[in-house]
């Protein structure tokens, strides 16, 4: 088998309602979806943050075996490309291999730990709204009676902000709930520190992205400062980046993305460089139907940490905001019950791309 050709796509969905985060509001959701064909006829899809260059693709992917994913891998990168490019193609790869042996990608990666995987609601973001208390508190409550058991929300806007809505938050949706923050990189260390000794006084399970994601003195010591979780690392790219921050303690949970990290290929590298300095891996997951498939196959197949009778559960990042990429994008909606979400089990990903709907928001 051999590769043919590869189509990249820019898609680009308008929100209806613009949200925000500490750094930038969104008013449109932009992603790279990749297909990989095999003179086989098979395809692969991937996404990543960006695509490779065609002169990449040309000269590293077109006429090689899709099973070498690791030679493949490392002839991209040694060449420059963006490694959230490379994970597009290497997430076609596995796509590939999946549905020419047959197999859902967790096979692939040793197997399912489990077939069923408890979700947190992300969402709770800004909204341009007279009353930014009122209009959380109920999103948050909508949450809790979908029947999710965890929920994460946005911080980053100001002490003011922050300490009011997440105490009424937390008031709104009560203790037995697990609410995580996230600040987008919003704040400088002492300002983080400040603002988390007050938000951790609400039963917290995590303190996401309180700085600048490479800052890895600054973690270090907010992680000393504050009696909560802190987690993080999006944003990075490759195992190299990674290195210092598991290996430094800076984070409790680190958070690679699929999508961004490098692929399978490179995730694997990260998450095992993970368990050997005792720090916990949970996905990070804000894209299309694709990235919803793969991050589901990586958590089905990380096994808990420490193995413990009641382990720390394995969430998956279930984004609420507005985007029918993720939705609509693949023919069979990946979808939640009662907060709980089904890992594929069809070969590859175990999704069919909706070509309609790529091609609309191309």
């Amino acid at each position: 088998m051999k590769i043919v050709d590869v189509k990249t796509y820019s898609l680009v969905y308008p929100v209806q309602e613009p949200f925000a985060n500490a750094m930038r509001w969104t008013r449109e959701r932009a992603f790279g979806v990749v297909e990989v064909i095999t003179d086989s006829g098979i395809t692969g899809w991937g996404e990543g943050a960006t695509v490779p260059a065609r002169r990449a693709i040309e000269a590293q992917v077109i006429g090689r075996n899709p099973f070498h994913n690791e030679v493949i891998w490392e002839g991209l990168h040694k060449q420059g490309t963006d490694t959230a490019a490379i994970s597009a193609i290497d997430i076609a790869l596995w796509d590939i291999m999946g549905k020419a042996l047959d197999q859902p990608i967790h096979h692939l990666l040793g197997g399912a730990f489990r077939d069923r995987v408890q979700a947190y609601a992300t969402g709770l973001f800004r909204r341009d709204c007279a009353d930014h208390t009122a209009a959380l508190v109920a999103e948050a409550r909508g949450y809790a009676d979908a029947g999710f058991k965890a929920m994460k929300m946005k911080v980053g806007f100001g002490p003011d902000y922050d300490i009011k809505n997440v105490a009424a938050v937390r008031r709104a949706i009560g203790d037995d709930i697990l609410f995580a923050v996230d600040a987008n990189c919003g704040y400088d260390r002492g300002s983080a520190i400040a603002v988390g000794q007050k938000l951790a006084e609400n039963n917290l399970l995590w303190f996401e992205e309180p700085i600048s994601a490479d800052d890895v003195e600054g973690y270090v010591q907010i992680r000393r400062a504050l009696n909560m979780r802190i987690s993080g690392a999006e944003q990075l790219r490759g195992r190299w980046a990674f290195r210092r921050m598991i290996q430094e303690g800076a984070l409790d949970i680190i958070q690679p993305d699929v999508c961004v990290c490098g692929g399978f290929t490179e995730f694997r590298k990260i998450a095992a460089m993970a368990s050997a300095n005792h720090v916990r891996v949970i996905p990070h997951m804000f894209g299309t139907a694709i990235r919803l498939a793969a991050t589901l196959h990586l958590l089905a197949a990380l096994p808990d940490a420490p193995r413990a009778l009641e382990p720390f559960p394995a969430l998956l990042e279930y984004d609420m905001s507005e985007n029918a990429l993720r939705t609509m994008l693949a023919r069979e909606p990946i979808s939640h019950t009662d907060g709980i979400v089904a890992v594929p089990q069809g070969p590859g990903l175990g999704i069919e791309i909706n070509r309609d709907l790529l091609e609309k928001y191309s």
